[in-house]
């Protein structure tokens, strides 16, 4: 009833320009947000969500008994998913954004093992836990996957499609699966990026790690 009572007011031109003209667009606006705000409000009561936080869409999850904290400034896209479970924590930082389909894990199935030995539930198999946090002003792309245990330093952008199973730098772009550095950025010098590739090594792709020596 009520989306088709505001499908018909947006499809008048009449009324599209009452709601949308110079004087009341923000008024508008502010009554968007708020309804945006009122559909995610559990989350802000259950978790420590900074109330500069947006939900950037419909069908945003967060679930879990651990710890979620998320960042001023910083906003997640439409049908991503956060879970976080007991004993663990994820955080994203402030003025990162996070974009549509992205999903974020504290526990995992172990793959190599028997899955046929015991009932379809994680309690009943082999699993990995950890937390995982994304730092301040960073950009991850749509339909990324983070993986339990994993951190994204500040400043970095993961790529679309991407699987981030390893710890990211700062200040890099990365992308793949799994996630390896592409590129550090270029406001570093060149001795500030020599210094972070040589401590995460282990997540360069490999024609960044030649360029350093690092293979």
């Amino acid at each position: 009833m009520i989306r088709s009572l505001e499908r018909a007011l947006f499809d008048n031109p009449l009324t599209y320009r009452l709601l949308f003209n110079g004087v009341t667009g923000s008024v508008a606006a502010y009554v968007e947000a708020a309804r945006k705000r009122g559909r995610y409000a559990r989350y802000y009561g259950r978790y420590d969500v900074d109330p500069g936080f947006e939900f950037n869409g419909p069908g945003i999850t967060l679930y879990g008994d651990g710890e979620i904290s998320l960042g001023a400034g910083s906003y997640v896209g439409r049908h991503s998913r956060i879970q976080s479970k007991a004993g663990n924590a994820v955080r994203i930082g402030e003025n990162t954004a996070v974009s549509h389909f992205v999903f974020c894990y504290t526990q995992n199935r172990v793959a190599d093992q028997d899955m046929g030995v015991a009932p379809n539930r994680n309690e009943h198999l082999a699993v990995r836990e950890g937390d995982v946090t994304v730092g301040d002003d960073c950009w991850i792309g749509a339909f990324t996957f983070l993986t339990e245990g994993t951190t994204v330093g500040d400043d970095t952008v993961v790529g679309a499609n991407s699987v981030v199973t390893g710890d990211l730098p700062p200040h890099c772009i990365a992308a793949g699966a799994p996630a390896r550095v592409r590129r550090f950025k270029s406001h570093l010098d060149e001795g500030e990026a020599r210094e972070l590739a040589a401590a995460h090594a282990d997540v360069l792709a490999d024609d960044v790690a030649e360029s350093y020596d690092l293979r």
